[in-house]
């Protein structure tokens, strides 16, 4: 079995440079991942605010009891 040829397979694959790129569009591409879902976390935020603030506008009698019937 000749195991010249896949050591050099080896050697080839990992290369300093190739290393070097693959970090770089890893990260890039991981700044974009957290960049987005800051984005959607914000949106959320707001949403959840602007829902407070409709709540709030409403009539100071309503919302404070609760009927059960059982």
């Amino acid at each position: 079995m000749d195991i010249s040829s896949t050591s050099g397979l080896a050697g080839y694959a990992y290369t300093p440079s190739s290393n070097k790129t693959d970090t770089s569009a890893s990260l890039a591409m991981l700044n974009k991942a957290n960049e987005m879902q800051a984005d959607s976390a914000e949106q959320m935020i707001q949403s959840v605010t602007e829902t407070a603030s409709s709540a709030r506008a409403l009539p100071d009698h309503i919302g404070r009891n609760i009927n059960l019937t059982a």
